[in-house]
């Protein structure tokens, strides 16, 4: 096998340097694009970040007032389970007063030999 080369190949080509200057600049270009392609990602991937974010933020809030109302109404249920057992006691004890005291009128009235009027029928 020979180890030359023929001319066409070892001679210089006038248009190589601006084959170089193109295949420079579409480099270039490239390098470009892929630089901003990345930079597009950045931009995209911190956009999903802050949404995220702001998603875990509003959710905390919300859980945040469910537990408040959820705690709210169970106040206020016992508030009102308070009011009806005081309500319960105020009546005991005043069905207890006015049985002492119709008691002791009766104790009176008996005492000067009347009675109270009950009609029957």
């Amino acid at each position: 096998m020979e180890m030359t080369t023929s001319y066409r190949y070892e001679r210089e080509v006038p248009r190589a340097a601006a084959l170089h200057r193109a295949l420079a600049r579409q480099n270039a270009r490239i390098r470009e694009t892929e630089m901003l392609a990345a930079d597009k990602a950045a931009i995209k991937e911190t956009f999903i970040k802050s949404q995220i974010a702001l998603w875990n933020e509003t959710s905390e809030e919300t859980v945040e007032r469910k537990i408040l109302k959820r705690y709210q109404e169970t106040m206020d249920q016992e508030l009102q389970a308070g009011r009806t057992q005081l309500l319960a006691a105020r009546r005991e004890n005043l069905r207890k007063l006015l049985e002492s005291e119709m008691n002791s009128y009766r104790l009176e009235l008996e005492k000067l030999g009347l009675t109270f009027f009950q009609c029957r029928i």
